[in-house]
């Protein structure tokens, strides 16, 4: 599920995924170009759920890590931006990163 969430001043859009029963966010822009990444709103999963893939460059990232397994040569071994989560009272809580982000 995307949301929106203000980065450094920029509202930026973000998605948060369930693998295997563990929650992850993650910035909605690919390593490669910044571009993102579903392919149909909301759609971010390729490979029967194994892979996030980035719609425009086919790009594959691991969904535990954010981590670019495969895909254009300037995005494999870059990890997608991550959002910190936490759950509170059942609710998905998100805060922006503070880490700058570098592309």
């Amino acid at each position: 599920m995307k949301f929106m969430l203000p980065i450094n001043g920029i509202d930026e859009e973000c998605f948060v995924i369930n693998y295997h029963g563990e929650l992850h966010a993650y910035v909605n822009r690919c390593r490669h170009v910044p571009m993102a990444m579903d392919w149909v709103d909301n759609q971010f999963f390729a490979e029967q759920g194994r892979y996030l893939m980035c719609q425009t460059h086919n790009a594959y990232y691991d969904p535990a890590t954010g981590e670019c397994i495969a895909g254009p040569r300037s995005a494999c071994g870059k990890f997608l931006y991550r959002i910190p989560l936490t759950i509170e009272r059942g609710a998905i809580m998100v805060t922006p990163p503070t880490e700058p982000f570098e592309d």
